[in-house]
């Protein structure tokens, strides 16, 4: 009597950590996905920061190659399309980071994006199709 007391105090103890278990791992999914889209949300947001500041960025070398054109610091213009570089390379791998946060990275996906005006058609053929597997 006394062995199937403790057996039933097993069983129900199990079934009440399983409940709460299954119960976590629900919770857990719900923040997983809670996570997922704040990942994307980042993602684009950072694309559009990136992408501002780097035209900006080359609007600016732009600007200065024609008002000093006669007059050219090579130091100031090298450390320009330096920072040029470090902006594309930045925009690149934000771009990079888009692709790892979507489940189907695909032509069909770039295609939604770009008639949606997420994306320009530039941008997807120069740097997001280029990632495709």
């Amino acid at each position: 009597m006394g062995l199937f007391d403790l057996n039933s105090f097993l069983a129900v103890g199990g079934f009440i950590i399983g409940v709460v278990g299954l119960l976590y791992a629900f919770y857990q999914g719900s923040e997983k996905k809670k996570l997922e889209g704040f990942v994307k949300s980042q993602n684009w947001h950072l694309y559009s920061k990136t992408n501002n500041a780097n035209g900006q960025l080359q609007l600016a070398v732009k600007l200065y190659r024609e008002r000093y054109k006669d007059k050219l610091d090579p130091d100031v213009l090298a450390n320009l399309e330096k920072s040029d570089a470090w902006c594309q390379d930045v925009f690149k791998e934000v771009i990079r980071q888009i692709q790892l946060s979507e489940k189907a990275f695909d032509s069909t996906l770039i295609d939604h994006w770009i008639s949606t005006g997420k994306i320009n058609e530039h941008h997807a053929n120069a740097l997001f199709r280029n990632l495709i597997p």
